[in-house]
């Protein structure tokens, strides 16, 4: 039997929630050492969007060995790192605080320098003697042509959202679209399936993608990518740089795999941090919030 010594990643917040559905689908038949020291590594989730200002999780990551549940992901988040944003010209230390209602509950946040499309941001950690850093992009917004409403095909009850959009841009671009439903998410999430480039549109550079409900470790025995009726949904569709492609679509990979018995995930995410794991990522966004009607025509 072959020995693999493995130091899976929990990225806390929004990877942890996939890695817990990949390792309860399975069982695999490996021996794993558990006694071969493995380093802890920091992990970062970043933002900046253009109008915002920046967003930063910190956290370490947890080996297999260790107890991992709700109590484990809030002791891994970094309270104490110092943590600086630098747009080039100017640069701010982030302030952490505690936010209520968000797993972790402690979040870094920026209050002076704002997103603005085109510019490039420069991201700093300092903790326990470790720097960490990373840079990205706000590429920019593409606007939204018209968000649509139709009745799934799966049930008279759920209907499904589509965003309509036109980019022109000669350059190769990549999407994510995040959405948030009013009384039920504290916050935008991962939209499921929502990570796409342009090679999907057509030749005038118009597009039609659908903005799927997130999916959630808890809704694994009911889950359904569409919405309900009365819902108040809105929709954050956003273009983002390559390497924030590349992260997201190996997240929507830990996503579909971490439910498959026969090909579950067992890899890290790739990342922009240098020193460390996660991403640093810039959002050129345009949001949109839309009520599902009482009635639609089929």
């Amino acid at each position: 039997m072959t020995t693999l010594h493995i130091n899976k990643t929990f990225i806390v917040n929004l990877i942890a929630i996939v890695n817990i559905t990949a390792l309860c689908s399975c069982d695999p038949a490996w021996d794993i050492d558990y006694d071969m020291p493995v380093p802890q590594e920091i992990v970062v989730e970043g933002e900046i969007e253009n109008g915002g200002f920046a967003k930063v999780i910190l956290s370490r990551t947890i080996g297999l060995e260790e107890q991992f549940d709700s109590l484990s992901v809030v002791d891994s988040t970094i309270r104490w790192a110092k943590v600086s944003v630098s747009d080039g010209e100017q640069t701010e230390i982030l302030t952490g605080r505690l936010t209520p209602g968000q797993i972790p509950p402690f979040i870094y946040t920026g209050n002076t320098i704002r997103g603005i499309p085109g510019k490039t941001y420069t991201l700093t950690v300092e903790y326990s003697g470790r720097t960490l850093s990373a840079t990205t992009t706000i590429p920019d917004p593409v606007d939204i042509n018209r968000i649509t409403v139709e009745k799934s095909s799966e049930s008279d009850t759920l209907y499904q959202v589509k965003i309509h959009f036109t980019d022109t841009d000669p350059a190769h671009n990549y999407y994510k679209i995040f959405t948030q439903v009013r009384g039920r998410d504290s916050r935008f999430f991962s939209s499921f399936m929502g990570i796409f480039d342009d090679t999907m549109l057509d030749a005038d550079g118009s597009g039609e993608v659908s903005a799927y409900r997130s999916f959630r470790h808890t809704d694994l025995d009911h889950y359904t990518p569409f919405f309900s009726h009365r819902d108040t949904v809105t929709v954050k569709f956003t273009q983002i740089p390559r390497d924030g492609f590349l992260f997201w679509s190996d997240y929507e990979n830990e996503v579909t795999n971490g439910k498959n018995p026969i090909f579950p995930s067992m890899i890290n995410l790739q990342g922009n941090i240098s020193g460390g794991m996660g991403i640093w990522c810039g959002y050129g966004q345009e949001t949109r919030t839309i009520c599902i009607p009482d009635s639609i025509k089929p």
